[in-house]
């Protein structure tokens, strides 16, 4: 049953026996409990002990998991043998019993936990030792060792103990170390150098030493040029040494940090590098190949080093003071020894890109543009010319070029700027080195557009040569300076002729035509013919846009031209016609005014020759009375007033002065009137015509439409009147609806050419009484303009243009818009309608254009025969053509118009010359075939004889060419096809290099393949190198297969290793041989002995407490076969020593040994064998540094015991933290106390065994090793 809430629980009462227990632990501790509880002490013990296992455990079974760890302060004290074992029991033994001395709780051990401990101890640590090292410590036990002839295994740990024991019989250690090569490196890099041409410095090539110091280099030196070689000598004083300082321009291998003395931002692209195998560079986001990298400067090629040079390396600089080739021919230091210089390395010391100067030409000398300031050269719109400029540098080159002004800057560049001619050098001691790296001034043309008015200016941005460096040209030498103003036109802002009042000037408007301000001084000449024929010529100069011509005399005037700085042209209309105008006069006509019998009055008709409104003063004079003075306006050229007094009398008339639109109170002298009266008939018009105009094509009579009333038969009489003339006429007109046919003055007929304008006035009518009556009716204004419409080109000639540009020629028109204008072009027709005088024909067609007629809004007009014909024609396409030579011939006229070039070898450097036609720069698209992929590329060149590189990659290569641009054509097809063959050099390597193994005395013939690359039959050189000798044989093989078994006509009668080389290879193609990196050229055979057996005692009795001990000879491992106690007995063995143990009186013989597979068996007879007391071996100590290629090292061995002796060495290599056995070797048939040891390979030599005539030593069974 639960408790209930709130119900105390009882706590059980303590145990006061443990209470007590804990409490006297507690008093009992040597550590106060007031600084670490009882619990607390036992856990931190626990930890450490742990902690101090664990690294102990872990720092001894680590390089069985790790071939080369890392050291450290604690693997020095890992179990590597049995002092180890003991040492490490030892001291955790102490280590318990000084805890227990601390009386800490549950860490106080009683003597039977303390003995436990002490064991289990001993047990981890042996364990450890038996996983570190299981056959050191197998063979220490010697529990699966050799058996004992007749004995058991189980004695086999006596044997081991007691051989602890025995006194040393193997001393000494001899060491030969092979030195590596002492290598120079030139440029290591792969960067080239330039040295600028206007500041000449010294260059700094680095050169890399390994292993020593060089005290004399030799290097080849070639102008590159010339091709002259010299070869120069430097001791180690002249060469310079890297900056003591961090260098601002350095190649880091990208894990370093910045640091705090970092100068500043980059400004090389060559600081970023990185060095990186393989030949390339590394940067920080991508690699970059040295070729695409521009050329060192001087103030940069001591900073260029490597940055991850090894210990053994240094850096140090050769001063080179001009362009040049440089390749190491010999380096050697203090004793002499010569340094092995690495291959196909070389240092390019060339001209740095300078020129970027326009130049002018004058008597076929160039002049260079002087290094100041010049005024803007000035230049019409439209025009082109061509200017010349310099660029010296490494072909081909680029030169970029900008055009600044207003907004729009054009920019743009000239490329393929290369030598016309090819310079062949044979091949020497450079086979890297382009033979055409020589910098050369090249003068060059730059076509430049005047499109735009304004102010420009053209420079040159950069040059470019082909190693990737970059000229920034500067200063005024570098730039010239346009002004493009517009050329001017001009024309006559005139419609109608111009009226000249006698007496007065008149202002004709002149406009001038012209894009942007006007900029020069500008002059205008016209022509001036006047009424009576004569020709004037005059000029006038022209300072604004809207001129006015003051002229006091009519005439027609004619523009001719406008003269300036850039010609311009006259634009219509072209000519304008000033006109005198009269001054006004009148004629009167009288007429009583009466009704049958009775005057009333007096009308007075008026013909008024003038410009109307008229204006007529007069006076009216009554006799006896004064004078009123009067006036009447008429609108017309006809008018009349009735003369109606109001009172009777006698009234006199009198006109005082005349006035028109053009003349004031002009004087008449005219008669005065008197009244009369008489009938009227009437006439009206039935439609009247404000205003008409007749053209060069209308008839020479103007029709009235009128309608009469009367008494016939009815005369109308009306009034012509001209410029200055007037004439009456009068006809018949029947009564009603008529056509009235007025003929033109003949001076205005429609073949006269003349303009002007007829005035027609109808004055009276006369009935069939003879009464007469002044009509009223407005009179007509006829425009008369007989000039018939002309048309002519502005623009005559010829002009060359680019298929499919169209050329804007100016046509000029005269008469009234639209016209219609007819051209021909090669016999066909074509009619366009222009609206304006000055307009153009857009031709583009290549022929000769002929004007053939024009039309305008009204009348067919001529064609000026001087200006009528326009020929076009077509600037050539560009051509291209390949120049035949003794390499390259033409082949094929097909199709394909196929060349063919003489074969090649791989990496061998050629060009075909590529001869173009037209007007450059030229740019050759091409389709490049290799290997069934083709790609398309295209070739530029600023001259008319562009270079084309040949491809260096073996195989067939194919070029067929498509089309060639120049600066008039982008494109135009081409049909020419190259094509030649690159022949792979000869080149041949060991497939496989594994070591073979040959028995001695057997023939050189192996399972080794020679794979060979080239076109067959080969030839193969091939040397053979004995054993320890520097001394070879040389053979020549001729095989027809691109795989070659390794097999040669020599007997192997050495042991040892045969090392054999591939000295030089030949094939069909004729190309020199070639060696790839990786190709296998070097390869070892090991000759070893026949399978023997040797006791390493020649007595049949054994020595007391040793075994029978038998050494094999030849490779490992051996199958042998022995009888023993009258039984047979075959067995293998791996080593080089075979033992039994001879507890025991017996029989032993050996009956046959053979290698493995029953290789090289050989049978042994006679062969019984006991153990006597143990030789000893000696090896001389020391240490012999070899050279590559050094005469080998010699050591002594010396012997202790009976001759003859034999003995087993070892050589053994540091692999990571260890020592590991490469090879041994078993000498035999010793007779002196001594035997010397001629050896060339690294490593420490020891001898692990020694048998004299009777004994050896040591015992398999009891071998440490």
């Amino acid at each position: 049953m639960p408790p209930k809430i709130d119900t105390p629980i009882k706590q059980a009462p303590p145990n006061t026996a443990q209470v007590q227990t804990i409490a006297r632990a507690n008093s009992q501790t040597v550590i106060p409990t007031s600084i670490l509880d009882p619990s607390e002490q036992c856990l931190f013990l626990v930890a450490l002990f742990g902690l101090v296992e664990i690294t102990k455990i872990w720092d001894t079974l680590l390089p069985i998991f790790v071939s080369d760890p890392d050291p450290t302060w604690t693997n020095e004290w890992r179990i590597s043998g049995p002092g180890s074992v003991v040492a490490w029991t030892l001291s955790e033994v102490f280590a318990i019993y000084l805890v227990s001395m601390l009386r800490i709780p549950m860490l106080t051990p009683t003597l039977r936990q303390f003995i436990l401990l002490a064991l289990a101890s001993l047990a981890l640590n042996g364990s450890c030792w038996l996983l570190a090292e299981p056959s050191i410590v197998l063979k220490y036990i010697n529990i699966v060792g050799t058996a004992a002839l007749g004995g058991n295994w189980y004695w086999n740990w006596f044997y081991a103990i007691k051989s602890w024991y025995e006194p040393a019989h193997l001393e000494g250690v001899h060491k030969i170390r092979l030195l590596p090569y002492s290598t120079a490196t030139l440029n290591p890099l792969s960067l080239s150098y330039c040295i600028p041409p206007d500041n000449p410095q010294p260059i700094y090539v680095p050169i890399v030493f390994n292993n020593s110091i060089p005290e004399e280099v030799t290097y080849i030196s070639r102008a590159l040029g010339t091709g002259h070689q010299t070869i120069e000598k430097v001791y180690r004083s002249q060469l310079k040494k890297s900056p003591a300082r961090p260098p601002r321009l350095r190649i880091t291998d990208g894990g370093d940090e910045e640091e705090e003395f970092d100068l500043g931002p980059e400004i090389d692209p060559l600081s970023a590098l990185i060095l990186q195998s393989g030949g390339k560079l590394t940067g920080q986001s991508k690699d970059i190949d040295p070729s695409t990298l521009p050329s060192v400067k001087p103030t940069d090629s001591l900073s260029l080093i490597p940055h991850n040079l090894a210990h053994s390396e240094n850096v140090l600089f050769l001063t080179i003071n001009k362009p040049s080739a440089i390749v190491l021919k010999k380096v050697v230091d203090k004793r002499g020894d010569k340094f092995h210089i690495s291959p196909r390395r070389e240092a390019i010391i060339i001209e740095c890109p300078a020129g970027g100067q326009f130049v002018e030409e004058d008597n076929r000398k160039i002049i260079t543009k002087k290094y100041k300031a010049a005024a803007p050269e000035l230049r019409c719109i439209g025009e082109e010319e061509l200017v010349q400029f310099q660029a010296r540098g490494i072909s081909p080159l680029k030169v970029g070029w900008e055009k600044k002004g207003g907004p729009k800057v054009d920019s743009g560049w000239i490329e393929g700027i290369e030598d016309e001619s090819l310079t062949v050098i044979a091949e020497d001691e450079f086979p890297l080195t382009r033979h055409d790296r020589v910098s050369k001034t090249h003068t060059v043309s730059l076509r430049v557009n005047h499109d735009r008015p304004g102010i420009y200016t053209v420079s040159l941005t950069s040059v470019h040569d082909s190693l990737h460096n970059v000229y920034v040209p500067s200063g005024y030498s570098s730039q010239k300076s346009y002004k493009v103003i517009s050329k001017p036109s001009v024309k006559f802002n005139c419609g109608l002729p111009f009226q000249l009042l006698q007496n007065k000037t008149i202002s004709i408007p002149i406009e001038l035509v012209l894009d942007g301000p006007i900029e020069q001084d500008l002059s205008i000449t016209f022509l001036h013919t006047s009424p009576s024929g004569q020709l004037t010529e005059r000029k006038i100069p022209i300072t604004n846009k809207r001129e006015q011509l003051v002229v006091s005399e009519a005439g027609i005037y004619r523009l001719l031209g406008i003269e300036g700085k850039c010609v311009g042209s006259v634009m219509e209309p072209s000519t304008c016609e000033v006109d005198i105008v009269p001054l006004p006069t009148m004629e009167t006509s009288v007429a009583t005014l009466h009704e049958c019998a009775m005057d009333v009055g007096v009308t007075a008709a008026f013909d008024f020759i003038g410009q109307p409104p008229f204006r007529l003063a007069y006076t009216e004079h009554r006799k006896t009375g004064k004078p009123k003075n009067l006036a009447q306006v008429f609108n017309s050229h006809h008018g009349s007033i009735v003369l109606r007094p109001e009172q009777e009398g006698t009234y006199t008339y009198t006109f005082t002065s005349l006035s028109d639109r053009n003349y004031k109170s002009i004087a008449l002298d005219k008669e005065p009137i008197k009244q009369t009266v008489h009938p009227l008939a009437n006439v009206d018009v039935v439609k009247r015509i404000a205003k008409r105009t007749l053209w060069s094509c209308d008839g020479d009579e103007v029709d009235i439409d009128v309608e009469a009333r009367g008494i016939p038969p009815l005369k109308l009489t009306y009034l012509k009147s001209f410029g200055i003339s007037a004439e009456n006429a009068t006809v018949q007109i029947p009564l009603g609806r008529s056509r009235v046919s007025i003929p033109v003055p003949s001076s205005l007929a429609s073949d006269s050419e003349n303009s002007g304008r007829l005035s027609i006035s109808l004055l009276s009518v006369e009935d069939g009484n003879g009464c007469v009556r002044k009509l009223e009716t407005p009179g007509f204004e006829i425009d008369i303009k007989r000039i018939k419409p002309t048309a002519r080109l502005a623009k005559v000639g010829r002009e060359v243009i680019t298929e499919g540009e169209t050329v804007k020629v100016p046509l000029r028109l005269t008469g009234e818009a639209p016209w219609d204008v007819t051209y021909s072009l090669n016999g066909q027709e074509t009619t366009l309608t222009v609206r304006d005088p000055n307009s153009q024909l857009s031709l583009k067609d290549m022929g000769v254009y002929r004007l053939v007629n024009v039309k305008d809004a009204h009348c067919a007009g001529r064609i000026l025969s001087a200006d009528f014909t326009f020929e076009i024609a077509y600037k050539p396409r560009p051509k291209m053509s390949l120049q035949e030579s003794e390499m390259v011939s033409h082949v094929g006229t097909g199709p394909d118009n196929l060349y063919r070039h003489k074969d090649l070898c791989a990496g061998q450097e050629e060009q075909i010359a590529l001869k173009f036609t037209g007007q450059g720069p030229f740019e050759l698209s091409y389709r490049y075939t290799f290997e069934g992929k083709t790609t398309r590329q295209s070739l530029k060149s600023a001259q008319e004889l562009g270079l084309l590189h040949l491809s260096t990659m073996p195989g067939r290569h194919r070029y067929d060419f498509v089309s060639v641009g120049d600066a008039n054509y982008p494109k135009t097809d081409v049909a020419s096809s190259l094509e030649h063959q690159v022949s792979a050099r000869p080149s041949a390597s060991f497939i496989s290099s594994d070591i073979q193994s040959l028995c001695l005395d057997s023939q050189l013939e192996t399972d080794v393949k020679v794979a060979l690359r080239g076109v067959g039959p080969w030839k193969l050189s091939l040397s053979l190198r004995k054993p320890a000798s520097t001394s070879t044989t040389l053979f020549n093989i001729t095989t027809h297969s691109a795989l070659w078994h390794l097999s040669l006509p020599y007997t192997l009668s050495d042991i040892g290793r045969y090392e054999i080389s591939i000295m030089k290879v030949e094939d069909a193609s004729g190309c020199e041989w070639f060696s790839e990196e990786y190709d296998l050229l070097k390869i070892g055979v090991e000759v070893v002995e026949s399978a023997r057996i040797l006791s390493m005692d020649e007595k049949t009795d054994l020595c007391i407490g040793d075994s029978l001990d038998f050494l094999l000879e030849g490779k490992s491992p051996w199958t042998i076969e022995y009888s023993w106690l009258g039984k047979d007995h075959k067995v293998s063995s791996s080593a080089a020593r075979f033992s039994r143990f001879a507890e025991k009186p017996g029989q032993f013989q050996v009956k046959s040994v053979a290698l493995r597979g029953e290789q090289c068996k050989r049978d042994v007879s006679n062969m019984i064998r006991t153990v006597h007391p143990l030789p000893a071996a000696r090896i001389s100590s020391g240490e012999d540094d070899l050279h590559e290629g050094d005469e080998p090292a010699v050591f002594r061995v010396w012997f202790t015991g009976t001759a003859p002796f034999a003995f087993t060495y070892t050589r053994s290599e540091q692999v990571g933290s260890k020592y590991k056995v490469v090879d041994s070797q078993t000498i035999t048939g010793i007779m002196e106390d001594s035997y010397a040891v001629s050896s060339s390979l690294p490593g420490d030599y020891q001898v692990i065994s020694v048998s004299d005539r009777f004994c050896r030593y040591p015992p398999l069974s009891r071998s440490k090793e």
